[in-house]
């Protein structure tokens, strides 16, 4: 996968999101979360403390692209094993957030 990047109006999307109060927030383990779908359902924001991404989902049919978790708002990579993790914390949170089972597409 090649390296993708954040526009600074996406930046700036995300530095907003991260106070956003729409989104869920829930803390675990020590962390900080926070969830929210956004556009039309086609776009997922994820947060852990103070950093952020987004990912393609299709909120209608609560599916997810884990090929879309690619990258922070600060521009780091996210390997392989952090996806993994990544994935089954959005997954975990999105049960709670949304009442449904996201699945993997």
């Amino acid at each position: 996968m090649g390296k993708r990047t954040y526009s600074k109006a996406t930046k700036a999307t995300l530095n907003d999101l991260k106070s956003d109060s729409r989104a869920y927030r829930y803390e675990e383990d020590g962390n900080k979360y926070g969830l929210l779908i956004l556009y039309r359902g086609e776009t997922l924001f994820y947060q852990e403390n103070d950093r952020a991404l987004l990912c393609g989902i299709a909120a209608r049919f609560a599916f997810i692209n884990p090929e879309t978790i690619a990258h922070w708002d600060d521009n780091t990579v996210i390997n392989t094993e952090e996806r993994a993790t990544i994935l089954e914390k959005i997954i975990t949170l999105y049960k709670k957030a949304y009442k449904d089972d996201l699945q993997v597409f």
